[in-house]
């Protein structure tokens, strides 16, 4: 009996250390495959060795107080095996692929782990992968990861911009959240200050114009004055630079006339001479406001 059972400890030990060896091999194939930028093995090797971390991971605590370290130990480096899967197809991901290839790479992340931290990496590649096969294609990706990361930036803006025209009230809740995220957001590892800044403000400016024209649509005119004063400094198209001063003049004029505030009608004017005198969809609304609010002001002075 005793031996049956010395037998039966010394298989199961024999097993483990297979095992143990098997997650070694797969995980060095995985770090080879990065490092050689395949990124079909990646995918492959990515998916085989996080099935053999998770297992190591997930293995019962053995009742043996003597082996209940050597398990912790097998845990933690199956945990860390794990980040290095996600990291991979990341980082993979951003090394300039064709688009197909960008955008399985990181829909395999998506799947292996929703919530990584890894998505902010490869986000922005993703979305330009995704433009390949339509608008309606990054839709559906950013609204994938911000399910997982809702404080991601890209896809917040993403959004925010794509959902403006088709479900306003969906797009003003991603770009007031995507001002409020980057108003407290730190710098995120592996970019310089520079690029953070150049990021925010190009977050800034999204969630600020995309708030404001949204606001403005719905009448909501201190909202969309607020907004848009905010985004104006940081807008430097002509395209956006016409809607934002048709916007702020049509917000200043009602709220000057229902307050009965003659200076800020005359603001409100002033914005919509600014907006008239640039080449764009708002030019020509813009003066027959321009006209509009200089009968109603003369016709009050006689």
């Amino acid at each position: 009996m005793k031996r049956t059972l010395f037998v039966a400890v010394a298989l199961f030990s024999l097993v483990r250390l297979v095992r143990a060896d098997e997650l070694e091999d797969s995980y060095t194939k995985l770090k080879d495959s990065v490092a050689k930028k395949d990124a079909d093995a990646v995918k492959a090797e990515g998916a085989a060795t996080f099935k053999l971390a998770q297992a190591a991971v997930n293995a019962s605590q053995p009742s043996d107080a003597e082996q209940v370290n050597d398990w912790k130990q097998r845990v933690e480096y199956g945990k860390e095996v794990i980040g290095y899967t996600e990291y991979a197809l990341a980082y993979m991901a951003t090394q300039g692929l064709e688009p197909a290839k960008t955008v399985e790479l990181v829909d395999a992340l998506l799947a292996e782990n929703p919530k990584s931290k890894y998505l902010d990496q490869c986000a922005p590649a993703y979305l330009a992968a995704l433009g390949k096969s339509g608008a309606a294609k990054q839709l559906d990706g950013m609204t994938k990861i911000v399910g997982g990361r809702p404080d991601n930036e890209v896809a917040l803006a993403a959004l925010a911009e794509g959902l403006a025209n088709k479900s306003p009230d969906r797009a003003l809740a991603y770009a007031n959240k995507l001002v409020a995220v980057l108003r407290s957001k730190a710098k995120p590892e592996g970019i310089s200050d520079a690029e953070w800044e150049k990021a925010k403000t190009t977050g800034m400016t999204t969630g600020h114009y995309v708030a404001g024209l949204i606001y403005g649509g719905k009448s909501a005119w201190v909202d969309c004055d607020r907004d848009l004063k905010a985004a104006l400094p940081l807008v430097h198209d002509n395209y956006r630079l016409g809607i934002v001063y048709f916007y702020l003049g049509l917000a200043n004029y009602q709220l000057g006339k229902m307050t009965m505030d003659k200076p800020r009608i005359q603001v409100g004017l002033k914005y919509s001479q600014q907006s008239a005198a640039i080449a764009g969809p708002m030019q020509n609304q813009a003066s027959h406001n321009v006209n509009a609010i200089q009968n109603e002001m003369q016709g009050r002075r006689q």
